[in-house]
C-alpha cells in the first residue's frame, strides 16, 4: 500500500461530513457548529458531554480527558476502537474516497471552508427533519408528483417535486422543483429550501442500486423515465441524475463503478450529446461494460404480448424527443425489448477495438521467461538442478507475421526500453536468419532492449527468436486507414477484422495521432465556436471527411486551400481542423520540404487529414507535381534495385494547406498558368468573408467572434484549446463508422449530394463546377456525419448549409460555374475582338441587292489581316437603332493565330457548342465546327471560317463567368 492520504481523506469526510455522522454516530442534536451523540463507548443516557464540530472535525468528551482528537479519521479511530491505519480504511471504503470525481476547477466542493459557501447540504435527512418538510410550494401549490432521492442505507437525501402551472391558451406547462434540507454554516440553522446541491449531487435510486449489486444498470434522463424503465428492464436497477443533460458534470456517478450500464437517451440531439459525455464518464469509472439503446430499433409499431403473436406491427417513426415513460405510453413492454435484444437490433453495435499486444506471449522450451528477463538453459548442476543464464530483458514473442499473400513473415515481440516505455516491434524472419542474426539484435538494440553481450547470450536470443511454434497469428498491412471494414491506426485496430492486424512500416511513428481531454471538452472550447463560422465549420468537416473519401469511391482526393493576408487567421483554421486527430503543433505538416518526403508524409495520412502548413515556403517549381500526387493518391513509379520490393505508394485523404496567395499567385511567379485540374484538386478560398477591410482586419476568418473582442481574441482562445483537447473526436468518429452500415452510409450520402447539386447547380454547370461541388458537399456531410454521432453539438443541417454557402463564394471568385479552361478560352477570344477588331478585320458592308458585300477601300490595307467584319445595324421602333458586327475569320488564322497558347480545336468546338459560332443546318448535323463563305478577292471561291457574331460572344462570356444570382437579374433586365 501507497503511503495514507490523511490530509486529503479529512478534507473529503468533511465535506461529507453529514453522512460520517449518521453512520457511526446515529441519533445526535446539532446546536449551531456542533453535532452531540450518545458515546458509544459508554454507558450514557443522554447526549451532551461527547461533541463533534462539523466544520473544523475537532471532537472531545469532556467526561473523559483522553477521548479527544482533531480530526474525522481520529474520531473513527475512538468510536470503532481500531488503529489509525485501520480507521483511514474503513472511512475511505465508507465514503468511496478512493473513487470519488474530482471537483473541476471552477465547480465548489462541499468543503465550505475552501468554497465558502453559506448553506451545507445536510444529507441523509434526519428523521426528525422529514416530518417538517414542506407540503407545497408558495408559487406553484401542490405537487402532482413526487421523486424521493434516497441513499444505499434508504435514507431520504432530497426530493424533486413537479407542479402543473394553470394552462395558456389551452396548453399546460409543467414546473420542477428540487427540495432540500441544508444548514447555515455560520448560524448553524437548518431548513428545507428550494434549490438543488451546487455539487456530488446524488444519483436517483441509489437505495435499489445497493440492493442489488450485480444488477444490470439502466440509466434514462429524468425521473419519469427512469420509473418507466423499471417495466421494461424488470431485472434491472433503472436510475437517472438530477436536473437533466447539462448537469451530468455536477452529479456523482461513482456508484456505478465496474458496473454494468445501458443507456437509454432521449430522441433529440441534446440526448445524443449527453450520451457522449456519460459514455466518456463511465469509461473513466471503469464500468464493466456499456450499452446503448439503437433508438433506431425502437421505429416500430409495438403490438399485444399474448403468447404466440407477433410482437411488432408495420415499421413507423420513433418520436422526436421520446424516452422510456413515452415507450410505456406508445404499448412497449419488456417483451417487446427482449424480442429486439435477442435479434441483436436492441443496442448501438460499438466498434470493436483491439491491438496485437492483446495477444498472449508464447515462451520456447528451454527458456524462461520473468520479471527479470529472458533466461535461457545453461547446464544442469551435480544434483540435476537446471541453470539458466540471462540472455536480455523480458521480451515477449506475441505472434508470427506476414502479409495477406502469406509472404515477408516475422515474429512480433514486445518489450519494454531503458525508460519502461513499452515497444512492439515486428522482426522480419530474413533479419533474424541472415548474418547471425546482427540485424535482428540491432533493431532490438536501437529500440532500447537490453541485450546481454556475451556471444553465447547473442546465439541464444537469436534462436529465442527463431521459435517457428507460436500459435498466433497478425497479418501485416502497409497501409493505414480503411482495411476492408476496419481501420488501421499505427498502435490499434478499429472494427472487426478476420485476424489481428499490424500497421508495419518504420515510418509510424510519424503519424501523430494523440488524443487528450475528453470530446465534452472539445465541444465547448473548440466546436461551439464554429456555429456562425462558415470556415471554421468546414476546416472542421473536412478534417472527418478524410475516412469517407475512400468510401465515397472518389476519383480524386478533396483539397482546399485557404489564402489571404497574415493575422486573419489562417493558421487558427487549420489548428482547430488539426485538433480532430491530435495535437495540431505535432499533427500538422509544411510545404517546406521535397515531393518524396511529402509523398511518404500522405501515405501515413491515408484516410485521414493531412494538413500542410504555409504554402509560400514551398518550392514553386513543384507545387504542381505535389497537388496532382497528393491530389490523385499515387506516390512515383520508380524502379531499379533499390526499389525493386517497394510498391508504389497509395492513399486517400482530404488536405488542408494555407498561405498568402492563391495558387495562381505562386506559379504565375513562375510564369505558368494554372489548368483547372489543379484548381479542381486544389479549392481555393479566402480566408476571410468580408469585403468591409476594416471589418476584414477586425474578424478575420469570423462572421461571428462569441462575444470576443474581437477575431484575434478568438483566435488565441482556440489555439490554446486545441493544444488541450484534441483527438477524441477522430477516434470515436471512426469507432461508430465502423460500427455503422456503410453500405447504407454510402448510398445515403450519394442520394443527397445529388439533391444538393441539383438544388444549387441545376444542370448547366461544367464539369468542373459539378466536381467542385461534390467535393464541398461531402465536407458538409461528413460535418453532419460528425454532429450525428454527436462528435460536434452542432445544430442539423449547419455543415452543410456552411459548405454550400462558401461553394457559392468560390463560384463567384472563379468567375461562374463553368470549365476555368473554357471561361479562360472564352475571355481570351472576347479580348481579342476587343484588341484587334478594328486592325485586323477588313470591313465589307451590304450595299444592295446585285452587289450585296463591298470592301470598304476607304481605309489602308491590313498589313495582318485575320479575315472580314460585317456591321450590322439593328433598327427597334421603341428605341435608337443598335449596331452589332459580324465576324468572318480564316479557319487557319483562328486555330494558329487568334487562339495561340490555346486548343483552337477545342476553342471552335466551344463556340459552337454554346451556338455562338453560326453553321448551316447541314454542318451542325456533320459536327462541322466552321462554315464556308465566299469572300472578297477569292475569285468568287468559298473559303473556310468561323463565323460570329460579337454579341453572341460577349452574351456567352457573360453566362460562363456571371454567378446564378447575376445571371438571374441578366435575364431580367434583358426580358425588360
Amino acid at each position: 500500500m501507497g503511503r495514507l492520504d490523511f490530509k486529503g481523506l479529512n478534507e473529503y469526510a468533511l465535506s461529507n461530513i453529514d453522512s460520517v455522522l449518521n453512520y457511526y454516530l446515529p441519533g445526535g442534536k446539532h446546536e449551531g457548529h456542533e453535532y452531540k451523540p450518545l458515546n458509544p463507548r459508554r454507558a450514557d443516557n443522554k447526549p451532551g458531554s461527547f461533541s463533534i464540530n462539523i466544520n473544523t472535525g475537532v471532537w472531545a468528551d469532556f467526561a473523559d480527558s483522553e477521548a479527544k482528537g482533531q480530526d474525522v479519521i481520529s474520531l473513527v479511530a475512538y468510536v470503532t476502537n481500531k488503529p489509525q491505519g485501520e480507521a483511514y480504511k474503513e472511512l475511505s471504503d465508507l465514503i468511496n474516497y478512493d473513487n470519488r470525481v474530482a471537483p473541476k476547477p471552477n465547480e465548489s466542493a462541499r468543503n465550505t471552508r475552501s468554497n465558502g459557501e453559506e448553506w451545507l447540504h445536510v444529507t441523509p435527512v434526519p428523521p426528525e427533519f422529514v416530518k417538517r418538510c414542506f407540503k407545497k410550494h408558495l408559487k406553484h401549490g401542490l405537487p402532482t408528483f413526487t421523486w424521493e432521492y434516497r441513499d444505499a442505507n434508504n435514507q431520504l437525501i432530497l426530493k424533486v417535486l413537479r407542479f402543473e402551472k394553470p394552462p395558456v391558451d389551452g396548453k399546460s406547462e409543467k414546473v420542477f422543483a428540487p427540495l432540500a434540507l441544508y444548514r447555515n454554516r455560520d448560524t448553524g440553522e437548518i431548513k428545507w429550501r428550494w434549490r438543488m446541491p451546487k455539487a456530488n449531487r446524488p444519483l436517483y435510486g441509489l437505495n435499489e442500486l445497493a440492493k442489488r449489486p450485480k444488477a444490470t444498470v439502466v440509466l434514462a434522463e429524468g425521473e419519469k423515465a427512469a420509473d418507466a424503465a423499471k417495466a421494461l428492464f424488470p431485472s434491472c436497477v433503472c436510475i437517472t441524475w438530477p436536473n437533466g443533460s447539462k448537469s451530468i458534470s455536477q452529479a456523482d456517478f461513482t456508484p456505478l463503478a465496474k458496473r454494468n450500464v445501458i443507456i437509454w437517451p432521449d430522441n433529440d440531439n441534446a440526448g445524443i450529446t449527453c450520451t457522449k459525455e456519460l459514455k466518456d464518464l463511465l469509461t473513466s469509472l471503469d464500468a464493466a461494460s456499456i450499452r446503448i439503446i439503437n433508438l433506431d430499433s425502437l421505429a416500430k409499431t409495438p403490438l399485444s404480448e399474448s403468447e404466440g403473436g407477433p410482437l411488432f406491427g408495420e415499421d413507423c417513426i420513433w418520436p422526436d424527443g421520446a424516452d422510456a415513460a413515452d415507450a410505456l405510453e406508445l404499448g412497449w413492454g419488456a417483451a417487446h425489448l427482449e424480442a429486439l435484444k435477442q435479434c441483436g437490433e436492441l443496442f448501438i453495435k460499438e466498434a470493436v477495438t483491439h491491438a496485437p499486444s492483446d495477444i498472449k506471449p508464447n515462451v520456447p522450451q528451454g527458456f524462461k521467461l520473468t520479471d527479470n528477463g529472458v533466461e535461457a538453459f545453461y547446464k544442469s548442476d551435480d544434483k540435476g538442478n537446471e541453470i539458466f543464464k540471462r540472455i536480455c530483458a523480458p521480451l515477449e514473442l506475441l505472434a508470427l507475421t506476414r502479409d495477406a499473400v502469406s509472404s515477408d513473415w516475422g515474429v512480433l515481440v514486445r518489450f519494454k526500453d531503458y525508460d519502461g516505455q513499452e515497444k512492439r516491434l515486428n522482426i522480419p524472419k530474413v533479419a533474424i536468419n541472415e548474418n547471425g542474426g546482427s540485424e535482428a539484435r540491432k533493431k532490438l538494440n536501437a529500440e532500447g532492449l537490453h541485450i546481454e553481450v556475451r556471444s553465447q547470450e547473442k546465439g541464444k536470443l537469436i534462436e529465442y527468436l527463431n521459435y517457428k511454434d507460436i500459435p498466433n497469428r497478425v497479418e501485416l498491412v502497409k497501409k493505414l486507414g480503411w482495411h476492408k471494414n476496419a481501420f488501421i491506426l499505427p498502435d490499434q485496430t478499429i472494427g472487426e477484422t478476420d485476424s489481428p492486424l499490424l500497421y508495419d512500416n518504420e515510418n509510424a511513428r510519424d503519424c501523430k495521432l494523440k488524443a487528450a481531454g475528453a470530446i465534452s471538452d472539445w465541444q465547448r472550447e473548440i466546436a461551439s465556436y464554429c456555429e456562425g463560422n462558415p470556415l471554421l465549420t468546414l476546416a472542421v468537416s473536412l478534417a472527418f471527411t478524410g475516412p469517407l473519401v475512400s468510401l465515397m469511391g472518389l476519383s480524386e482526393n478533396v483539397g482546399f486551400h485557404f489564402y489571404g493576408d497574415s493575422s486573419l487567421g489562417k493558421s487558427t483554421l487549420m489548428n482547430v481542423a488539426c485538433s480532430v486527430y491530435g495535437k495540431p503543433s505535432e499533427f500538422k505538416g509544411s510545404w517546406r520540404t521535397t515531393d518524396n518526403a511529402l509523398e511518404d508524409t500522405a501515405a501515413l495520412h491515408s484516410d485521414m487529414l493531412l494538413a500542410l502548413d504555409e504554402l509560400n515556403e514551398a518550392n514553386p517549381l513543384t507545387i504542381e507535381g505535389i497537388i496532382y500526387m497528393v491530389g490523385n493518391g499515387k506516390g512515383k513509379n520508380r524502379s531499379g534495385p533499390d526499389y525493386a520490393k517497394k510498391k508504389t505508394q497509395r492513399w486517400n485523404l482530404a488536405f488542408l494547406s494555407n498561405g498568402e496567395k492563391t495558387i495562381d499567385d505562386y506559379l504565375g511567379s513562375i510564369g505558368k498558368s494554372v489548368n483547372g485540374g489543379v484548381h479542381m484538386r486544389f479549392l481555393s478560398l479566402p480566408a476571410s468573408q468580408h469585403e468591409d477591410e476594416a471589418l476584414k482586419k477586425r474578424n478575420g476568418i469570423y462572421t461571428d467572434t462569441h462575444n470576443f473582442i474581437n477575431g484575434a481574441a478568438l483566435s488565441d482562445h482556440l489555439n490554446k484549446a486545441c493544444e488541450k483537447y484534441h483527438g477524441e473526436p477522430f477516434l470515436e468518429f471512426i469507432k461508430q463508422l465502423t460500427s455503422t452500415d456503410l453500405g447504407e452510409l454510402i448510398k445515403v450520402h450519394h442520394a443527397e449530394i445529388a439533391t444538393y447539386r441539383e438544388r444549387v447547380l441545376g444542370n448547366d454547370a461544367g464539369g468542373q463546377a459539378v466536381r467542385a461541388f461534390q467535393k464541398f458537399a461531402l465536407v458538409g456531410l461528413a460535418g453532419e456525419l460528425a454532429s450525428t454521432f454527436g462528435i460536434t453539438g452542432w445544430s442539423e443541417g449547419h455543415s452543410i448549409q456552411s459548405a454550400i454557402s462558401l461553394f457559392r463564394m468560390w463560384v463567384d471568385i472563379r468567375g461562374g460555374t463553368g470549365n476555368v479552361e473554357e471561361i479562360q478560352l472564352l475571355n481570351h477570344l472576347a479580348k481579342q475582338i476587343k484588341l484587334y477588331g478594328e486592325k485586323h478585320f477588313k470591313r465589307w458592308d451590304r450595299r444592295g441587292a446585285k452587289d450585296p458585300m463591298v470592301i470598304d477601300e476607304h481605309v489602308p490595307s491590313k498589313l495582318e489581316m485575320w479575315g472580314y467584319r460585317e456591321q450590322i445595324t439593328i433598327r427597334h421602333p421603341d428605341k435608337d437603332a443598335t449596331t452589332d458586327h459580324m465576324y468572318y475569320v480564316y479557319k487557319d488564322i483562328f486555330m494558329d493565330v487568334m487562339c495561340k497558347g490555346f486548343d483552337g480545336k477545342r476553342a471552335a468546338r466551344l463556340l459552337r457548342d454554346l451556338s455562338v459560332s453560326i453553321l448551316r443546318p447541314s454542318e451542325l448535323e456533320r459536327k462541322k465546327l466552321n462554315t464556308s463563305e465566299a469572300l472578297p478577292n477569292a475569285g468568287g471561291k468559298s473559303q473556310q471560317v468561323i463565323k460570329f457574331k460579337a454579341s453572341s460572344l460577349f452574351e456567352a462570356v457573360d453566362r460562363m463567368t456571371l454567378s446564378n444570382s447575376d445571371q438571374h437579374d441578366a435575364e431580367h433586365a434583358k426580358s425588360a
